[in-house]
């Protein structure tokens, strides 16, 4: 593969501008990062991939000349988003150009239904925008501030709203995508069907690349917030239990976090909200407080903390800003002999699990639950806080909750092929037709190394 040459580099600079191909050193070294640093496995793997240079578009037609430029010269293409992915996909292991969307942000078209927008706009200006015609998102990553809605549908899965609305795989949720293939004459295709479909959705940016996407929306809802305090991890999960199963309580959010979790929220602690030695429940409904707090008495737990929805997404906390992979920064942030596991319970045996994980690993393996639908099921999706020794006790560890019934999804590899999630067979015959030369986030597929 070609290197980045003075020559090519001047013609970029003729397509893009000069100030958006970035060479400077420093500036690449944390350009080429994502989130990988939550593994510690992840780490010295990724530590010193570099880009060459960053090019920035500002229109589908630069885009597709950089993209012509790139394949003529065989350079490899790194998709960039804002970076908060967590598995290091967003790194690039060759070297050659990041190719990021940030300039390719504009919502393309906005109803109460559906809103279909640039691959670099960013999840929150479509909420807020939504918001302004009766609508939101129906579900988004704890990320909601910097996350763009390409990365997300290439990198993500779930998030806040899952528990009513799913995930980026459950059917109605993502529309139609288009998107860019990496050849000397880019193609431009629209995708609408559910199999073409699988070869865009968490594709880690591996097959092509985004332009823009159109979601569903959902009707917007007056939000609460409310924190709850229970002595027990038990208590905290029948309360959450009762809730998700009340299928007419609009609920945006639902997590459950084991103590000693909160304490490592130093926000919540210092404001009371999380209680010392305390299960917390977090949620996101709409529901009269008065009518909460006595349901959640009968579980015997106590509100912590409330707001109204008058206060939703304005400047004020947001308490999923501690849920879902926000838990994980918070708590690596306070200890980094933490890291953790995306595992998913079996309903119905959901305290059975809890009790032989705890038997066998005691504190060692924390529990943080976000209740979410998946393909229609309400599951409890863990997001588990792990205190690290070693890469074999990591393995060891999820041999172990795989043995009991659990799924787990390994966070701790770079490689689509080793995430129990990626969509296979579709991916790689998605790869072949649409980056024919393999330059697409090389590296990052044990199935082409």
């Amino acid at each position: 593969m070609t290197t980045l040459t003075e020559s090519i580099l001047n013609e970029l600079k003729s397509i893009v501008g000069p100030t958006n191909v970035l060479t400077d050193p420093q500036q690449l070294y944390h350009r080429s990062k994502d989130h990988y640093w939550f593994s510690p496995v992840l780490t010295p793997e990724m530590d010193g991939k570099v880009a060459e240079a960053q090019v920035s578009p500002g229109s589908t037609e630069e885009l597709l000349a950089v993209i012509a430029l790139a394949t003529r010269h065989r350079i490899p293409i790194t998709p960039r988003g804002a970076g908060t992915g967590n598995y290091g996909q967003g790194v690039p292991m060759a070297g050659g150009i990041l190719l990021n969307h940030a300039r390719l942000n504009q919502i393309l078209e906005l109803t109460p239904d559906a809103a279909r927008v640039q691959t670099g706009a960013k999840l929150i200006d479509i909420e807020r925008q939504a918001r302004t015609i009766g609508a939101e998102l129906r579900f988004y990553p704890s990320t909601l501030m910097t996350a763009t809605a390409g990365g997300f549908l290439a990198g993500g899965s779930g998030g806040i709203g899952s528990v009513t609305w799913g995930t980026l795989w459950d059917e109605g949720n993502v529309l139609a995508v288009t998107v860019a293939t990496i050849e000397e004459t880019p193609q431009v295709l629209t995708i609408q069907d559910e199999e073409a479909m699988k070869g865009v959705v968490h594709n880690c940016g591996l097959t092509c690349f985004i332009l823009d996407l159109t979601l569903a929306l959902a009707p917007a809802q007056p939000w609460a917030q409310f924190a709850v305090g229970f002595d027990t991890l038990e208590d905290a999960l029948h309360a959450a239990q009762a809730l998700v199963a009340e299928e007419t309580l609009p609920k945006r959010l639902v997590t459950v976090l084991e103590w000693p979790i909160p304490g490592f929220f130093r926000q919540l602690v210092k404001q009371g909200i999380a209680p010392d030695g305390k299960a917390l429940l977090l949620l996101e409904l709409v529901v009269e407080p008065p009518a909460l707090e006595a349901r959640m008495a009968e579980h015997r737990g106590a509100l912590t903390w409330q707001s109204p929805h008058e206060k939703y997404h304005k400047g004020g906390l947001m308490l999923s800003d501690f849920a879902w992979n926000h838990t994980t920064m918070w708590v690596m942030k306070a200890d980094p002999n933490y890291t953790y596991l995306q595992d998913s319970f079996i309903p119905d045996k959901l305290f059975e699990q809890l009790q032989l994980r705890k038997a066998r690993y005691g504190n060692e393996l924390l529990a943080h639950i976000e209740f979410m639908k998946f393909r229609g099921e309400m599951v409890p999706q863990g997001l588990s806080i792990v205190r690290f020794h070693n890469k074999e006790q990591l393995w060891e560890l999820m041999a172990y909750c795989e043995s009991i019934g659990q799924w787990i999804a390994n966070p701790h590899t770079h490689r689509l092929d080793e995430d129990v999630r990626w969509n296979g067979q579709p991916i790689l015959d998605a790869k072949a037709r649409w980056d024919p030369y393999g330059l697409l986030n090389p590296g990052h597929l044990k199935a082409l190394e």
